[in-house]
C-alpha cells in the first residue's frame, strides 16, 4: 500500500461506485454503529490506547442518565456514539451519544461524562399491542452522526426520523414518519444524503396498517425540510425481516442485509434467510445470497437475521463476511452474491459452534469486526455464544469456554480464492457482544446476558411442565432482565487473543444488543440501568 493511502482510501477505491458517497472518518470519532459505513467495528484512527499501555486502563467516569430501565425493554440505551471537536456553547468538547427508550437523547462532556444538554420527545401514541421482549414499544436504534453538517440523526418509538445540531441539540430536520410507531428498527446509516435503516419483527404498527412488514427503509434528506421516504420489503408481514443489530451496510451495491426465517421466493419478493442487497433509495433489489440449506434453517429457527454483514477490503476484492446462529462464517464477493444462482459463497467455515442446534443462547448473535496488521494479515473477529464446536481445533485458546468467546479467524489467499483459517478462541465470555478494535487491540464485552428465550424447558418454546406455572409476559420479561453474570470489559491482543485488561468488578448490570466505541483515547460502553461508562489512561 502507497504511504499516502490510508486503509480508508483503500476501502473507499475497492467500494466504488456506491462507496463514492461514502464519508470517510477523518478523525477519531465513533460516527455509528461498527464505527464506519461498512460496520467494519475497526477505529483506524486511534492510536493512544494500544497493547503495550491498556493494561493500564481505568475507569475515568460513570455517568447515571434518568431513563428508567424496564423489563421488557432489554436496551435501555443505545450503543455509544462519539464526535470531536464540537463547537458547544461552553465551549470546543467531544461529546458521547446515546438515545433512551424513553426517547430522549443525551449529549455527554466525553472527558467528564456531565451531560452537556438533552432533548426528550414524548411519544403520545398508544401501542396496539402490549410489549414483551421481542416488541418493547421503545426506542433502540443507535443514531448516526453526519460529522460534516454536525448534525446527529436518529428515530424515536412514535417512527419518525429526527435530526438535531450536535452542539446544542437544535431541530436540523422536520421530523418525518421514517417506520410504523413502536417499530423495532436498527441501527441507522448515512450515505450521501440518505437515512437508511431496517425493520423487522412485525412489531410496529397502527390502525391503518396493524402489522410492519420487514423492510429496508430510505429516507432521502437532501432537503432538511421535506425528507422523502422510499422503502423495499424483504418479506410479508413477520417473516424475513432483517434484524441484524448493525442494520443496512454500505457496499459495492450499495446497502446490505440479512434476513430471518421465513420463505424464499425472490420471484414474489420474499427473501428469508438471505443477505439482500438492496438499491439506492431502497429503489429494488440489487443482489441475493441463500444458503443452499435456507430449508434447514428454517426449520431449526436457526436463520440468518441473528448475524449481519460486515464489508471490507482484501487484496483486489471487496468481501462480505456474516454468520448466524448455524455459527457459520460465510465469505461472499460483495459485487456478486453467491454467484450465478445465489448459493455459492466464496469460502465458508465449518460450524465453529452451537453444536446443539439451539435456536436460542448458541451461535453468533452480533456482526463480525476486523483488523488489518501491520504487514497486511486481515483478521475477523466472531462474537460466539456458547461453547466452541468439537470438531474444530484453534491453535491458541485459554481455558474452556462453555458461555461464549471471541474467535479470531485470519483471510488467506494462496491463489485459489479467499479462506478461512483459525487462530485462537479468548477466554469464557458470558456472552460476548460485539467488538471494537484499535491499534492492535479487540475490546470485548461480557454482557452478562440472560439467553434462555423462556423461563423453563426452552427447547418447547415456553409450554408448560408438569408443577410449573404457566409463563407471562412479566415473568418472562423479568427473567430476561436478571443477569446472569456481571458486566465486564476485556482488552485482547488482536494477534494472539492474550488478555490485556479486564474490568473485573468495576461495572455493574448487564447489557443488550451493543458495542462499546474506542475513541479519542477511551473507551466507551452502556448498561442496562442507563449507566454510561468512560476507560482511559489517568495522566
Amino acid at each position: 500500500m502507497p504511504k499516502t493511502m490510508t486503509p480508508w482510501t483503500l476501502v473507499t477505491l475497492l467500494l466504488l461506485p456506491a462507496a463514492s458517497q461514502a464519508q470517510p472518518q477523518a478523525t477519531n470519532d465513533w460516527l455509528s454503529f461498527g464505527y464506519d459505513q461498512q460496520r467494519s467495528g475497526w477505529n483506524t484512527a486511534e492510536t493512544t490506547l494500544s497493547p503495550a499501555n491498556v493494561g493500564h486502563l481505568k475507569l475515568l467516569w460513570s455517568t447515571q442518565l434518568p431513563t428508567p430501565p424496564v423489563d421488557t425493554s432489554l436496551s435501555t440505551v443505545t450503543a455509544p456514539l462519539v464526535a470531536s471537536g464540537v463547537e458547544t456553547p461552553q465551549g470546543r468538547k467531544s461529546l458521547v451519544f446515546t438515545v433512551g427508550i424513553d426517547d430522549t437523547i443525551f449529549a455527554m462532556d466525553a472527558d467528564g461524562g456531565q451531560i452537556v444538554w438533552q432533548k426528550s420527545f414524548p411519544n403520545t401514541l398508544k401501542p396496539l399491542r402490549a410489549a414483551n421482549t421481542n416488541c418493547a414499544n421503545t426506542e433502540q436504534a443507535t443514531p448516526v452522526i453526519d460529522r460534516a453538517a454536525g448534525v446527529i440523526y436518529f428515530t424515536t418509538s412514535d417512527g419518525k426520523l429526527r435530526g438535531l445540531s450536535l452542539a446544542a441539540g437544535e431541530e436540523k430536520l422536520a421530523p418525518t414518519q421514517f417506520v410504523a410507531p413502536f417499530s423495532r428498527n436498527w441501527s441507522l446509516n448515512l450515505v450521501g444524503n440518505i437515512v437508511y435503516t431496517a425493520t423487522s419483527r412485525g412489531c410496529g404498527g397502527d390502525t391503518a396498517q396493524p402489522l410492519e412488514s420487514g423492510s429496508v427503509d430510505a429516507m432521502d434528506i437532501s432537503d432538511p425540510a421535506h425528507p422523502q421516504l422510499s422503502r423495499f420489503l424483504t418479506g410479508r408481514g413477520r417473516p424475513a425481516g432483517a434484524w441484524g443489530r448493525g442494520g443496512p451496510v454500505l457496499g459495492p451495491k450499495s446497502l446490505y442485509v440479512q434476513t430471518a426465517d421465513g420463505s424464499h421466493d425472490p420471484a414474489g419478493g420474499i427473501f428469508g434467510n438471505a443477505v439482500v442487497a438492496v438499491a439506492p433509495k431502497a429503489y429494488g433489489i440489487a443482489d441475493s445470497f441463500t444458503p443452499s440449506n435456507w430449508q434447514y434453517l428454517n426449520a431449526k429457527d436457526l436463520d440468518l437475521g441473528s448475524g449481519g454483514p460486515m464489508i471490507f477490503p482484501f487484496k483486489d476484492q471487496t468481501l462480505l463476511a456474516t454468520s448466524s446462529k448455524e455459527a457459520v462464517v460465510y465469505l461472499l464477493d460483495a459485487k456478486n452474491l453467491g454467484g450465478t444462482d445465489h448459493t455459492k459463497p466464496l469460502s465458508q467455515s465449518p460450524r465453529l459452534g452451537n453444536d446443539a442446534e439451539h435456536y436460542y443462547g448458541a451461535g453468533v448473535w452480533g456482526e463480525i469486526s476486523t483488523w488489518q496488521d501491520e504487514k497486511g494479515g486481515r483478521y475477523l473477529y466472531v462474537p460466539m455464544w456458547g461453547p466452541p464446536a468439537k470438531d474444530v481445533q484453534f491453535p491458541k485458546s485459554y481455558n474452556p469456554a462453555p458461555h461464549g468467546s471471541i474467535m479470531a479467524l485470519q483471510v488467506t489467499d494462496e491463489g485459489h480464492g479467499p479462506t478461512l483459517t483459525p487462530l485462537w478462541t479468548s477466554r469464557d465470555l458470558a456472552v460476548p457482544d460485539n467488538v471494537a478494535v484499535a491499534n492492535g487491540v479487540v475490546y470485548a464485552v461480557q454482557t452478562g446476558e440472560q439467553t434462555l428465550q423462556h423461563v423453563s424447558n426452552p427447547e418447547e418454546h415456553g409450554k408448560v411442565a408438569p408443577g410449573q406455572q404457566a409463563e407471562t409476559i412479566a415473568s418472562l420479561a423479568k427473567f430476561r432482565s436478571t443477569p446472569l453474570a456481571p458486566m465486564v470489559l476485556y482488552a485482547l491482543d488482536a494477534k494472539t487473543g492474550k488478555e490485556l485488561y479486564s474490568s473485573g468488578k468495576l461495572l455493574g448490570s448487564w447489557v443488550h444488543f451493543s458495542q462499546p466505541a474506542v475513541a479519542q483515547g477511551k473507551v466507551f460502553l452502556v448498561s442496562h440501568d442507563a449507566h454510561v461508562y468512560a476507560f482511559g489512561l489517568k495522566r
